[in-house]
């Protein structure tokens, strides 16, 4: 019997190709759709779930309670002496390890001749203590993790010994961290898998920190975003009891601070889509899982219309089965072969092009976005269950109607629209589909206008022309070095201007602020302001406008301060110049107000300006600002690259321009543009393919109805609007579904930006328009065709 089935709906298919080539090609675009998404949201949802202690797990955060009811700050740092401290007096937890991230870091590798090989790493490292690895799983290749309790030890990954010495066989091998900090390598792991968190490469000894930074804020008023504290929990001591005595412990060790200071212990399990601590956004990845669900049912849609528009033409095939005694039930899983002969063979090419579609997606979204596809059971449930997913929702319906034929009836030839599900559920299907085009449509705008808002809207600095070179860690003696290569620097004839700072404008996400005491006011604000060291060149080269009084005068320590309008404003200044003489006390210095300057972005637009101070002390600048005049940037920076090694000939030259690392700041809002434009386009082809075949089955139902009318003096134009309005009403309709959605959703994106687009009238206008301009296309070709045809063969046609 079952041999039977796939024979006949074979036959079936090849009877009716075009058919057949319109539900393959729809359903095998949703398909691998669908799949890429899968892939995506999987990885995201399995993040570090394949460490042993996944559930047990917790990384200690820092929450700062807003003292003038606002909102809370987060960190994802800790104060350095945390760790000691929790073991002190919690001495029944399992493990726990502090961690101190290093990022654009890079290895040197001693070598015969003297000179180092350089290996800059893009990824992140970590120094972490010897119970990291008691906590999470790792694989060793050679030797393990017991030595990090020492100094100057590491773990490397056994990628990273492949790239450094061509072997795994390095126990004993000394690298440069930073080029300054000899190490040892104790131990090789084997590469881990890259769905975690903790993607570390390079694993030097916690207790190497102190040779590292020189001196370390050993106390608990320091909180730095890159010193973490991760846990593992048992019976003994719990997240219940860590929550009952935390209180207590921060009244021990912050008595001052006791009321604005939470340490949480935040699970393992929530740290990937925890946004407060650096997190990726968790409603985007299921908006991106629903937008795959979408286009599996747009596919499912196209095969419900055009197998119940193919139903007239089967029905005395289905009075014939009848009459020669088959049962409504045999006719039903006959059709349902059909379906799912389509969907496996949809399937099968959807599996080739998801192949070709990861590749481009690894080359097109690496970064917000990355993911890895792994072949396990999860993985062939999820196509299982698809594929009997698609196959219900396209084969149940069109087959219950097909089964249900009365044989008389459909032997006279007398079964009509209405009794194959008529025009009133294929337009309701075809409404479904257009909404869904034209919510995608909506949000591409959307995304795409909010993008290129980001791209326009005067930041408060020139970015154009600049160049950042990172530093090295400078004591009072490098200020020397720093000097000489601002002399060699100057001397390039195409470099217009230079400056020193402990950053430029935007400071991908991190920041550094302090508490401070106005004037002679005997407590300090309730507010913490942020800052920023920088030269006196620093406003000139980048145009940062002063409102009132002038600018910081050249000097290597802190004199004075100037600070933005925000700062001003907190305090209740109305007029900038008021301000200008006051004293502020900050960090143990007392220091005068000397300039105000225009407010100016620092951080993502997703976040208000906060009040900022600025002043000199060369021993915080981390960065050299260049200002080139020349279009010719790389003849330029090859040369500053030149003087960068012959003043610092330990260090890597790491640079990059202003405007790249402002585009770099809205990675994820540029790939969810990227991911929401071509699933719109995969949606709008799949429907047009629908459409396509639902306007050639029209045709065929109206041939003689259409030589009728040409024989009657009706024109092409006559007979284009005869198949145009019925769609244009379902457009009407579909929008009218569409817009409030697709608003609510995308006004909701848009809330967590603090400046931002408004959502206009002219992107609902553009979504029905294309809308309208697709269809038209789409309808019109087939409608030309049938209106061109002969009269006197369309009255001939049976």
């Amino acid at each position: 019997m079952l041999t039977n089935y796939i024979k006949i709906a074979f036959r079936n298919l090849l009877r009716n190709k075009s058919y057949a080539f319109i539900n393959i090609a729809g359903l095998s675009l949703g398909l691998t759709c669908a799949m890429l998404i899968f892939a995506l949201v999987r990885y995201h949802f399995s993040i570090d779930k394949h460490h042993s202690k996944y559930e047990n797990t917790y990384r200690i955060v820092s929450e700062f309670v807003s003292r003038e009811g606002g909102e809370n700050f987060h960190s994802p740092g800790v104060p350095y002496p945390l760790g000691k401290a929790v073991l002190t007096d919690f001495p029944n937890i399992e493990n726990l390890s502090m961690t101190e991230l290093a990022e654009d870091y890079f290895e040197a590798i001693p070598s015969a001749n003297g000179e180092d090989k350089k290996f800059k790493e893009t990824g992140e490292g970590a120094f972490v203590e010897p119970s990291f690895f008691k906590i999470f799983d790792y694989e060793w290749i050679q030797g393990g993790f017991e030595e990090l309790k020492n100094p100057n030890t590491v773990v490397i990954s056994e990628k990273n010994a492949l790239k450094y010495f061509s072997t795994t066989d390095v126990i004993g091998k000394i690298i440069k961290h930073d080029g300054r900090l000899n190490l040892k390598i104790v131990g090789v792991f084997k590469d881990y898998k890259d769905n975690t968190d903790f993607a570390y490469e390079v694993m030097p000894s916690y207790a190497s920190l102190k040779e590292y930074y020189g001196s370390i804020n050993d106390n608990f008023g320091s909180t730095n975003s890159s010193t973490r504290c991760v846990v593992s929990l048992n019976e003994k001591f719990t997240k219940a009891n860590w929550d009952k005595l935390m209180p207590a412990f921060v009244k021990k060790y912050r008595p001052d601070e006791a009321k604005y200071i939470h340490y949480v212990m935040q699970p393992l399990k929530e740290i990937h889509f925890s946004e407060d601590y650096g997190g990726i956004n968790k409603n985007l990845i299921l908006s991106l899982f629903a937008i795959g669900i979408f286009l599996i049912i747009t596919a499912s849609i196209n095969f419900v219309n055009l197998a119940t528009a193919q139903a007239l033409k089967r029905s005395k095939e289905v009075g014939v089965r009848k009459v020669l005694g088959s049962s409504k039930a045999q006719l039903f899983w006959q059709f349902m072969a059909e379906t799912a002969m389509i969907t496996i063979t949809s399937l099968l090419i959807s599996i080739v092009l998801f192949q070709f579609g990861e590749k481009i997606a690894r080359e097109y979204l690496d970064g917000a976005f990355r993911f890895t596809f792994y072949f396990d059971a999860s993985v062939i449930l999820y196509v299982v269950l698809i594929i009997l997913a698609v196959i219900v929702l396209s084969g149940a319906y069109p087959a219950l109607v097909l089964a249900g034929f009365q044989p008389v009836m459909a032997l006279k030839g007398k079964i009509s629209t209405q009794q194959v599900g008529g025009f009133s559920v294929r337009r309701s299907l075809v409404v479904v589909q257009f909404a869904i085009s034209q919510m995608l449509i909506i949000g591409m705008a959307v995304v795409t206008s909010q993008l290129s808002y980001f791209q326009n809207k005067d930041l408060g600095f020139k970015k154009e022309s600049i160049l950042t070179i990172s530093l090295p860690f400078m004591s009072k003696q490098d200020v020397v070095k720093m000097n000489t290569f601002k002399n060699l620097a100057s001397a390039v004839p195409d470099v217009e201007k230079i400056s020193f700072s402990m950053s430029g404008p935007p400071q991908s996400g991190w920041v550094n602020s302090t508490s401070l005491r106005f004037d002679n006011r005997g407590e300090d604000e309730k507010w913490s302001t942020h800052v920023k060291s920088i030269d006196a060149n620093y406003l000139d080269l980048y145009g940062i406008k002063l409102v009132a009084g002038r600018n910081l005068y050249p000097s290597d320590s802190i004199r004075e301060v100037v600070v933005n309008e925000a700062f001003a404003k907190k305090l209740n200044f109305k007029d900038p110049a008021k301000i200008i003489g006051k004293k502020i006390e900050a960090r143990g210095r007392k220091v005068e107000i000397v300039g105000v300057v225009k407010d100016f972005h620092q951080q993502s637009l997703s976040q208000t300006i906060e009040p900022l101070y600025m002043t000199t002390l060369a021993t915080n600048y981390y960065s050299v600002n260049v200002k080139l005049r020349s279009a010719n940037f790389q003849k330029v920076i090859k040369t500053l690259e030149k003087s960068f090694n012959q003043v610092y000939p330990e260090s890597y030259f790491n640079h990059q321009f202003v405007d790249e690392a402002i585009q770099a700041a809205y990675q994820e809002e540029e790939t969810m543009g990227k991911l929401i434009n071509f699933f719109a386009l995969v949606a709008i082809l799949i429907g047009c393919l629908g459409l396509y075949g639902l306007v050639s089955f029209m045709a065929a139902q109206k041939t003689k109805e259409i030589g009728i009318r040409k024989v009657l003096g009706a024109s092409i134009g006559n007979i284009l609007m005869m198949f145009g309005k019925e769609f244009a009403q379902l457009i009407i309709i579909a929008f009218v579904i569409a817009a409030p959605a697709a608003w609510w959703i995308m006004n909701a994106w848009l809330q967590n930006y603090e400046y931002r687009i408004s959502i206009g009238a002219g992107i609902f206008l553009l979504s029905i328009a294309t809308t309208i301009l697709i269809a038209s296309i789409t309808v019109g070709y087939r409608s030309v065709r049938a209106s061109l045809a002969n009269p006197v063969k369309s009255l001939r046609t049976e």
